[in-house]
């Protein structure tokens, strides 16, 4: 056993077992090293049986015996294999806890479906994504938080779930921007180039290219599905220095994805403020997203000029069409406007969206 072997996660043994094995190998007995480095035969025993640490000074000391293998070696395997056991020790404690109640609570079928692991592992896994420990420090951490976004309805273990996924998803969907300082002055100079990207009635493709233009101003952009009972349509909260923008894609219109994107790019220029996250709902009706939903309808459709257009007595594919090349925008956007504002019903002219 020459030179130092490569350490295997999936299958440790004790430290003290590999020493024992190299000891067997020179020849020397317990009591030979308990002389050679001045330790108890005792102790040194209990090492050999992974009852004790191996510590820095055994380390040190054996390296000098063991000339083979430096002490380094020792403690990293040590501290490998220490690790390991714990790993363990916490999948037996977490197996006892009420993971059902708690996969239940914290919603483990639509994060964790299609993986195959244990509800132990799964628990696991929430707790890094929510940033805690323990089940038990959750309302700690995030009740405050969750309970300014709650007063706008929905539940608050489905929305802190889908901020913490949008924040994992964002360095995977996105390119780096370390380097490209935030301006507001350059996206306001790009808002007409945000609406041309919105007349690409392919929403994916759009989506790409907003993305790409936002990077490029210094901002994250990020799509994720919402977590049922979050109802939330989007996010505007600070990553790494940079704002960065959640859509949840919880109304799949073209027309309803733009508008939530906007309405968030709304929010960021009105109201932004780097320690703060801001959550919008579908029903929301606060000062700031009164304020970010006008911002988006006058983005894509000047107020004088709606208007004008929903006074007139004939409202049909033509003049909406017309309307639409008027406000430099798609027919399908001023069909959502009209039918949520009921100045038409939601089962007319769906032949333009």
């Amino acid at each position: 056993m020459k030179g130092c072997d490569i350490m295997n996660n999936d299958f440790l043994v004790p430290t003290g077992r590999i020493i024992k094995e190299y000891l067997e190998e020179y020849g020397i007995t317990q009591k030979d090293l308990a002389e050679r480095i001045n330790i108890s035969e005792k102790h040194i025993s209990n090492v050999l049986k992974g009852k004790s640490r191996v510590t820095e000074e055994f380390a040190l000391k054996l390296e000098k015996v063991i000339l083979d293998v430096p002490a380094s070696y020792w403690l990293n395997y040590e501290a490998t294999y220490r690790e390991q056991v714990a790993r363990e020790e916490e999948i037996v404690a977490i197996s006892k806890w009420n993971l059902q109640e708690i996969a239940k609570r914290f919603h483990f079928k639509e994060v964790f479906k299609g993986l195959d692991i244990s509800l132990a592992q799964q628990a696991i896994e929430m707790l890094k994504l929510l940033k805690i420990s323990d089940f038990k420090n959750f309302d700690n951490v995030y009740g405050k938080l969750a309970v300014d976004f709650m007063e706008d309805g929905g539940e608050k273990e489905a929305l802190v779930i889908w901020l913490s996924m949008c924040e994992e998803e964002i360095e995977l969907q996105n390119d780096e921007i370390d380097s490209i300082p935030y301006n507001e002055r350059n996206v306001k100079d790009n808002l007409k180039n945000f609406k041309l990207l919105s007349n690409n009635n392919k929403t994916e493709s759009s989506i790409n290219s907003c993305r790409k233009l936002c990077n490029k101003l210094g901002i994250y952009l990020v799509f994720c599905e919402a977590i049922t009972n979050s109802k939330v349509r989007g996010a505007l909260t600070t990553y790494k220095d940079h704002p960065a923008i959640y859509i949840s894609g919880r109304f799949k219109s073209h027309a309803n994805t733009w508008f939530a994107l906007v309405h968030e790019l709304g929010h960021l220029l009105l109201h932004y403020h780097k320690n703060d996250v801001i959550v919008s709902f579908a029903d929301n009706d606060n000062v700031k997203e009164q304020e970010a939903n006008e911002f988006a309808r006058n983005f894509f459709i000047n107020s004088e000029h709606y208007k004008e257009f929903c006074n007139q007595r004939d409202i049909c594919a033509d003049t909406i069409k017309q309307f639409a090349r008027q406000e430099g925008t798609i027919p399908e956007i001023v069909v959502a406007r009209l039918q949520h504002d009921k100045k038409i019903g939601f089962e007319q002219f769906n032949h333009l969206l």
